[in-house]
């Protein structure tokens, strides 16, 4: 006797619905696997540009805060076969005199207008110098050229002593060591310490700072690193970081910055031109 049991249908996948499934899951696979990387990609390239910007940044605007305030025309770059470094002064200080001791004069004293922070406070440091009417970095760096003079002491006329900014007439007096060799038509008088060098170097930017020398000196060592993966080809005079154009009768002088910047083959590349606005 026949049963309806025995006409029961057994269901299941058959070989080929197993495969087409295979299929298509591996088809999807990729495809998410290729999303996601195509993703992560992207998120590092922007990470990878992100982290270029932000070092170029950083240095820009590091060199742009400290040119602008730069002693007049101290700004020169010299070069040897793995490094360019660009030397300047920055001013500490800066005022107008009153009175002015020149070559060959045996007077020592310098009456400038008092100085003060925005705290109405004035110190000098030993070996602080005085700058009068510096026409071209040589003036700022030889003192053979009688216009950077090392000052000795500052007083005013009250109590003697220039911190306390209490003079009556707003006036103090420098002594210095020795007279000036020309007088600055807006009487003007840069008070100074030390040199700042910025180097390019072994795909990096070094910051030094030392003390005002004739020679300058091209750094192959030490320094602060201010940014990394910097890939000018400095042998083509097209890639140099530093340039400097003189000041004109029309301008300030003017100093061009180029750096070319490359991380994991993503490259770029920022230009600056920085203007001096100080003048002698």
């Amino acid at each position: 006797m026949v049963t309806g049991n025995d006409f029961q249908t057994h269901k299941g996948f058959t070989l080929v619905e197993l495969i087409t499934v295979i299929i298509v899951l591996g088809v999807v696979s990729i495809g998410v696997t290729s999303f996601i990387r195509s993703g992560v990609q992207i998120f590092n390239d922007v990470s990878e540009r992100d982290e270029l910007l932000s070092q170029s940044r950083f240095v820009l605007e590091r060199l742009n805060r400290e040119l602008r305030s730069a002693v007049p025309n101290s700004a020169r770059v010299a070069q040897t076969n793995g490094a360019q470094c660009i030397e300047f002064v920055p001013t500490m200080w800066a005022t107008y005199y009153t009175r002015l001791p020149l070559t060959p004069s045996t007077i020592r004293e310098v009456n400038i207008v008092e100085l003060g922070d925005q705290n109405g406070q004035f110190s000098l440091a030993s070996g602080d110098m005085a700058i009068v009417y510096p026409t071209d970095s040589a003036d700022v760096y030889d003192a053979a050229e009688q216009k950077r003079r090392t000052i000795l002491s500052c007083t005013d006329s009250e109590d003697g002593d220039c911190a306390t900014n209490d003079s009556s007439e707003h006036l103090a007096t420098l002594t210095v060591d020795g007279a000036f060799a020309d007088v600055s038509p807006a009487s003007r008088l840069y008070i100074v310490r030390n040199a700042v060098s910025y180097c390019v170097r072994d795909g990096g930017i070094f910051r030094h700072q030392t003390s005002i020398a004739q020679d300058q000196t091209v750094f192959g060592t030490g320094g602060t690193l201010m940014a990394e993966n910097i890939i000018n080809n400095l042998s083509v005079s097209a890639q140099l970081p530093f340039t400097i154009q003189n000041a004109t009768l029309n301008r300030n002088s003017l100093i061009q910055i180029l750096l070319a910047f490359e991380l994991n083959d993503e490259t770029i590349n920022l230009s600056s031109d920085i203007h001096v606005p100080n003048v002698p």
